[in-house]
C-alpha cells in the first residue's frame, strides 16, 4: 500500500517566520489552504500556521507569522497508508505536511487526497452512509442571528451548522470560517481607517439566511458510503448534510466521519477519549461536552503523546441566585513531556470546560516552545 510521500502533492504554499499575515493571508484564501507548513530557508519545518487560528486570534496585517503559528507536526515520508489515516483521525486535521527523517517538508497531504486513494482502490468501507455520519446534527433556523450561529459552533466545538427553515427543512449550511473571516474583514478595515459598509454588529444581528451556502449540497439517508465520498470529492467539500425524504436533516457526514470509519473497522490506536458520563445526566449535554473535550485533546496529541486526561465537575447553588448552578471544572493531562493542570469557576459548563483546557494549550505550547528552542540550540552547537 501507499506511503505518505507516494500520496503526497508538492506544497501549494510554504511560508516563512518573518512574513506578515497581511501578504499570506489572501494567498491562503485564493489556493484553499487552511494549513500551511511553515519553515526556515533549508525548508525545515518551524511551524504550520491555520487560517483558521489567524482569523479568531484576529491577527493584524503586520503580524509575523512566526507569533501566530502552531508547534511544528508532520507525518513522516515513509509513514504507512493505514498510519496516515489513524494520524488524519487522531489529529482532526484535513491538512498535514509531510517530512523526511531531517524534518524537512517533502510534501503535503490532504484528507480530500486520502479519500480519493480509497476511492480508487476499494478501500472504503462497504456500509451506507447513516452507519457513518455524525448525529444528531445541530442545527439553526434561517431567521437566527449570525451570533447565535457563531455561538452554537463554538459550544458544540463543531465547525458546521445545518440551516433549516420554519418546516426544519435543511435549506443552508453556514461554516464558523464564514464568519470569522467576514469579522475579520470588517475589523481589518476599521483598523485601516476606511469607511466600511457594514459594522461588527450589524453583521452578528443579521439572519443566518443572508450568509448562508444555499441551496446545500445534501446526500440522501441510504446512500452507500462510497456514492456519498464521491459528493464530496466531485464537489470539493470537506462535508454535507445527510437528509430524509422530506429534506429533513438526520446528521452530518464529513471525510473525517469517513476516515474514522476505516480506522475503527481495522481498529487502528486512536487517542485517550474523554467521558463525561458521571458529569452530566443529560445525554445531549454529554455529547456536546465530550465533543469538545476530545477536539482539544486531538490537537493536543498532534504535538506530544497524550497519556492520560481526567476531567472533574463540581456543581454549587448560589443562595439568592434562583437555584442557578455554578460549575468548577478541573482538568488534567499527562503527557510525554509532563503534566498540566488547570481550572476553571463560571455559570455554564461549556464555557468553563473550554477556559479549563484553553489553559492547558497555553501552558502546553509555552512548554514544547521552550523544549523546541533548547532543541535547535543543541543542534546549531553540534554543527558550529
Amino acid at each position: 500500500m501507499a506511503t505518505a510521500l507516494d500520496l503526497a502533492m508538492e506544497p501549494p504554499l510554504l511560508l516563512k517566520p518573518d512574513m506578515r499575515i497581511g501578504e499570506v493571508l489572501s494567498k491562503m484564501k485564493s489556493l484553499r489552504v487552511i494549513n500551511a507548513p511553515v519553515v526556515d530557508d533549508s525548508n525545515v519545518l518551524l511551524g504550520v500556521l491555520s487560517y483558521k487560528t489567524i482569523l479568531l486570534k484576529g491577527a493584524g496585517r503586520d503580524t509575523k507569522v512566526r507569533s501566530v503559528m502552531d508547534p511544528p507536526y508532520s507525518l513522516n515520508r515513509g509513514l504507512s497508508f493505514d498510519s496516515i489515516v489513524a494520524a488524519f483521525v487522531n489529529w482532526r486535521l484535513r491538512e498535514i505536511p509531510v517530512t523526511d527523517e531531517n524534518d524537512v517538508v517533502v510534501g503535503f497531504l490532504s484528507r480530500l487526497i486520502i479519500l480519493d486513494y480509497m476511492s480508487r482502490n476499494a478501500l472504503l468501507p462497504r456500509v451506507a452512509v447513516d452507519d457513518v455520519m455524525s448525529r444528531p446534527p445541530v442545527t439553526i433556523e434561517e431567521s437566527e442571528s449570525i451570533a447565535r450561529a457563531r455561538w452554537l459552533m463554538l459550544r458544540n466545538g463543531i465547525t458546521r451548522l445545518v440551516v433549516v427553515d420554519r418546516y426544519g427543512r435543511v435549506s443552508g449550511v453556514i461554516t464558523l470560517s464564514d464568519i470569522i473571516e467576514r469579522l475579520y474583514m470588517i475589523r481589518l478595515t476599521r483598523r485601516k481607517g476606511y469607511r466600511w459598509v457594514e459594522s461588527e454588529e450589524s453583521f452578528l444581528a443579521a439572519p443566518v439566511s443572508e450568509y448562508m451556502t444555499s441551496p446545500p449540497i445534501v446526500i440522501a439517508s441510504g446512500t452507500p458510503l462510497e456514492k456519498a465520498v464521491e459528493v464530496l470529492l466531485d464537489n470539493r467539500i470537506s462535508g454535507a448534510p445527510v437528509v430524509d425524504s422530506n429534506e429533513r436533516s438526520l446528521g452530518v457526514l464529513s471525510g473525517f466521519d469517513v476516515l474514522k470509519a476505516y480506522a475503527t473497522q481495522l481498529k487502528l490506536v486512536q487517542p485517550v477519549q474523554a467521558k463525561v458520563s458521571e458529569v452530566l445526566r443529560d445525554e445531549v449535554s454529554k455529547l456536546q461536552i465530550e465533543r469538545l473535550v476530545n477536539n482539544y485533546i486531538s490537537k493536543f496529541s498532534r504535538y506530544v503523546n497524550v497519556i492520560d486526561f481526567k476531567m472533574s465537575v463540581k456543581e454549587e447553588t448560589k443562595a439568592g441566585k434562583e437555584g442557578r448552578k455554578r460549575y468548577l471544572v478541573m482538568t488534567k493531562i499527562v503527557t510525554d513531556a509532563g503534566s498540566i493542570n488547570s481550572q476553571s469557576v463560571c455559570w455554564d459548563l461549556p464555557t468553563c470546560v473550554r477556559e479549563a483546557l484553553e489553559t492547558i494549550e497555553k501552558r502546553l505550547r509555552k512548554e514544547i516552545e521552550k523544549s523546541t528552542y533548547i532543541k535547535r540550540r543543541g543542534k546549531k552547537a553540534e554543527e558550529s
